[in-house]
């Protein structure tokens, strides 16, 4: 009786850990990243102000990469976001942000050294872009206005070449166009919510 007891308690160890394992390597991440108490959704076409005049669009837009090296969105994200920076890189430039909190050092050997990548203290870009989420894409005109935030596709993991949504945007604005509207399945964020609002199993509320 107790080696049945013993056994019994031993699976439901093995499978409680699986479990465990499983919704923090991927199961969390199917589901959209929970949104801050305190969010301010900042609209298209808003004049943003972007404290580091170094950050800022000069003479080309920017796009402002959210990333997190610790998240595994983030990661399956960067052979993407390479091929956007081969095919627009003479027209728009690109910055990294690695959110505050996260392993800024670790963050470089990801990307070459011809990359601005920056450490954003106390979440400044991320308020004024209004980002909560890697990964994330912002794209800022040279005049500072908000032409783009949101998903590089629909969820996660997708490759789907018809939701790349921050590709057609970028496409959008090359023409000089105004931004495109995805609609939700751009705009609801999937991925690693950020430093001070980590997206786990006893922060899910449904």
């Amino acid at each position: 009786m107790l080696r049945k007891i013993l056994a019994g308690g031993l699976l439901l160890f093995v499978f409680t850990t699986i479990g465990l394992l499983f919704w923090q390597q991927e199961l969390q991440y199917s589901l959209p990243t929970p949104v801050p108490s305190d969010y301010q959704v900042v609209p298209v076409n808003e004049v943003l102000t972007i404290a580091d005049s170094t950050l800022a669009p000069i003479s080309k837009p920017v796009l402002y990469h959210f990333f997190k090296p610790g998240c595994p969105c983030s990661r399956f994200n960067i052979q993407h976001f390479e091929a956007l920076r081969r095919q627009f890189g003479t027209k728009i430039d690109f910055v990294v942000v690695v959110p505050d909190g996260s392993d800024y050092e670790s963050s470089l050997d990801y990307f070459d050294t011809n990359l601005i990548v920056t450490e954003d203290k106390n979440q400044l870009l991320a308020h004024e872009f209004g980002v909560y989420s890697t990964p994330q894409a912002v794209i800022v005109t040279t005049d500072r206005k908000l032409y783009y935030r949101g998903n590089y596709n629909k969820a996660r993991y997708c490759t789907d070449p018809g939701s790349n949504f921050a590709q057609m945007a970028l496409d959008s604005l090359a023409l000089g166009r105004r931004a495109p509207d995805f609609g939700l399945l751009s705009t609801v964020a999937y991925g690693c919510g950020l430093p001070n609002e980590e997206f786990n199993l006893w922060k899910l509320s449904l």
